[in-house]
């Protein structure tokens, strides 16, 4: 091989490590990687670890830093209602460990719920005001929809607290997840159910029974339709948009 073609094949190898190297400095950097990454172990953490004193710990640390990096993501001038909004949430999340009081366990799992809910709104609408397709809008609409996913998962572990015959369990489920045993709003049974109805996988081993059980069901199904078909939409249309610029 010529001494010149190997020269352009190393320049253009030394260029492809580089580009690489900055779309993924770029990536790391962006407003939404941190918060999703927190977000995938939590939600890892509370489905892998055996149930027990261990996975609430974690998963309690898991949920502080997520607070954090939710602070940290949010505009500054949302910051103060993030703060307002997260604290309860974390103080009821560790305190609710300390006790079985069922009224400590529901204000703690409503202000999960709420938070979580505030934070993909938050979320959503900066991806929504992104005027140009890039990899740290596709980041952002990524975790608004775990968000989505958890935030009904935090609702349905509400739901069961309240309600304990809101959800038909199998035997064998029940007894593999250790479901009554659960005591934490990132309940691994709750999620899995959120995940299965939010993607319409719906294996038919849980079942709401009650009426609020079967309409939260039913509107995160509409929610994960909708928010893939008009997510879609959105990007596409963006990057359309944008190809004259380009």
């Amino acid at each position: 091989m010529p001494t010149s073609t190997r020269g352009h094949g190393r320049s253009a190898v030394a260029w492809w490590r580089s580009r690489t190297a900055a779309a993924a400095g770029r990536l790391l950097q962006g407003r939404f990687t941190g918060l999703t990454i927190v977000l995938l172990v939590l939600l890892f953490a509370a489905n892998a670890l055996r149930p027990g004193e261990l996975r609430e710990i974690f998963v309690g640390l898991g949920f502080s830093v997520l607070l954090g990096f939710a602070i940290w993501t949010v505009r500054r001038r949302l910051r103060i209602l993030t703060l307002v909004l997260a604290l309860p949430a974390l103080i009821g999340h560790w305190t609710f460990l300390l006790s079985d009081s069922v009224i400590l366990r529901g204000a703690a799992f409503a202000s999960v719920t709420l938070f979580l809910t505030f934070l993909t709104l938050v979320i959503l609408s900066a991806v929504l005001r992104d005027q140009a397709v890039t990899a740290d809008t596709i980041v952002g609409a990524v975790c608004a929809y775990f968000l989505l996913a958890v935030t009904w998962g935090t609702a349905y572990a509400l739901v069961a607290l309240v309600s304990p015959d809101a959800f038909s369990v199998s035997p064998t489920l029940s007894a593999a997840a250790a479901w009554r045993s659960a005591r934490t709003p990132f309940a691994p049974l709750m999620q899995y159910y959120s995940f299965s109805t939010i993607t319409t996988l719906g294996y038919g081993d849980i079942t709401p029974l009650t009426p609020g059980a079967r309409s939260l069901s039913v509107l995160e199904g509409l929610t994960g339709q909708l928010y893939l078909a008009v997510l879609i939409a959105r990007l596409v249309g963006m990057h359309t948009a944008n190809a004259p610029r380009r």
